[in-house]
């Protein structure tokens, strides 16, 4: 299947106030599976919370995707797609309907292939959103199991805290893609929802998708900052940190002021 690209200038305002500015398109490489004899899985950014997964058997996983010119290859039957809510800066309706493999679409449910287990959770957009029915969920997370690492994509989850239920399956998290700064789920620096999320969590690698100033001002403060001059890095349980820590990925133009002003360290 073909994707036309035209339709980017076209996307509703909500974009505009996303906490990360919408990339501009660009040629990206297609990333391959490494050949070290150690599992690694290859991530690549494209904004938003639009995330590329390649599983050490070569696997692409997409999630959240809105962008698809940033997506490293055309997707095939073998591939997956994770879709945690349906705003249209995490949902491209043409690409979700004529995905060719396996996904789940703001559903509950499972998907346990030879290189990767996903488990869906259902969580809220909204502090006071529904927990109790997964048809009326407004949000869902993502515990992807690959390479031997735990990934744990939150999408826009606004919950204050999780409960026990949803922490019994998320247990120790290698990797969080979340959020710290989103009117849409009431999350900003100054009720601190986002921190006290992943405080409960404890993640080793954190990748912050909507944010700001004022909430990253605050995850530098709280642990070591890097960043990444690609939107591509390759994660392995041996790269990643024992104690929790923050990558910044995306367009340079937002990563390059931010790891300047902060005086972050390159990803290696």
């Amino acid at each position: 299947m073909h994707y036309q690209y035209a339709f980017l200038p076209a996307l509703p305002l909500v974009l505009l106030l996303s906490a990360c500015a919408p990339s501009t398109p660009a040629a990206t490489a297609t990333p391959e599976p490494t050949a070290t004899g150690k599992p690694s899985v290859t991530l690549t950014y494209g904004d938003n919370a639009q995330v590329e997964l390649v599983t050490p058997a070569g696997r692409h996983i997409y999630i959240d995707v809105w962008n698809v010119s940033l997506l490293t290859k055309e997707p095939s039957a073998d591939d997956v797609l994770l879709t945690t809510h349906m705003h249209p800066d995490h949902y491209f309706k043409d690409f979700v309907e004529s995905f060719p493999g396996r996904k789940i679409t703001m559903a509950a449910g499972e998907i346990d292939l030879p290189d990767i287990k996903v488990t869906a959770i259902v969580s809220a957009h909204l502090p006071n959103d529904p927990l109790d029915d997964p048809a009326k969920a407004t949000n869902f997370l993502f515990l992807i199991e690959t390479g031997d690492l735990r990934i744990v994509h939150f999408g826009d989850c606004g919950q204050l805290s999780f409960t026990a239920g949803e922490m019994a399956i998320l247990g120790k998290v290698d990797l969080a893609i979340t959020q710290f700064s989103n009117s849409f789920s009431m999350m900003d620096a100054a009720n601190r929802t986002g921190f006290q999320q992943m405080d409960q969590v404890k993640p080793r690698l954190i990748i912050p998708t909507h944010y700001d100033k004022a909430t990253l001002e605050i995850a530098v403060g709280l642990w070591p900052g890097f960043y990444a001059n690609t939107r591509t890095v390759t994660l392995s349980p041996a790269s990643i940190p024992e104690k929790t820590s923050l990558l910044l990925m995306g367009a340079e133009y937002t990563v390059g002021p931010y790891a300047s002003l902060y005086k972050l360290a390159e990803w290696k």
